[in-house]
C-alpha cells in the first residue's frame, strides 16, 4: 500500500467517524428536547383537547377532566388553558392528571364544595 492509499484511507476514516458522532449526538439529543404541545379540538361534549408529543396524540380529553359526567369545556381558550397545564406537568415529569380544585382555581370550573371566601355575603350588606 502505498503512502497516498494510506492517507485516503485515514481520511475516508476520519470523515466516517465525524459523520456518526453527529449523528448520533442529534438522535441522542432530541430525547430530552420532545415536542409537546396541546390543541384544542370540538368534541360531542363541547371543548376537549389532544396532547401531541412527537407528531402522534398520546392523550385525547374530550371532557373536563375530573368532574362527574362527561362535561366539555365551554370553549376553545378553556381546553386549552387545562391541556397546556397538563403539558407544563408533563415536561416537569410528573402526571398530568388534572384535579376539579385545578379547574375551579383557573375558572373553567365551579365546584361548589369548594370555599370561596371572595364570594361570601357579609351580614348587613
Amino acid at each position: 500500500m502505498t503512502i497516498r492509499n494510506t492517507y485516503s484511507l485515514i481520511a475516508i476514516a476520519a470523515l466516517l467517524i465525524s459523520f456518526a458522532v453527529i449523528f448520533f449526538n442529534k438522535h441522542q439529543g432530541g430525547a430530552d428536547k420532545m415536542l409537546i404541545y396541546a390543541e384544542p379540538v370540538q368534541t360531542v361534549y363541547g371543548w376537549g383537547y389532544n396532547i401531541i408529543t412527537d407528531g402522534k396524540v398520546r392523550i385525547k380529553q374530550e371532557y373536563m377532566p375530573a368532574v362527574p359526567g362527561k362535561k366539555g369545556f365551554n370553549s376553545a381558550s378553556d381546553a386549552m388553558l387545562i391541556g397546556n397545564l397538563a403539558v407544563t406537568k408533563m415536561k416537569l415529569g410528573q402526571w398530568p392528571t388534572i384535579t376539579i380544585r385545578e379547574l375551579d382555581s383557573m375558572g373553567v370550573y365551579k365546584d361548589s364544595s369548594i370555599h370561596h371566601p371572595a364570594e361570601e355575603v357579609k351580614p348587613g350588606k
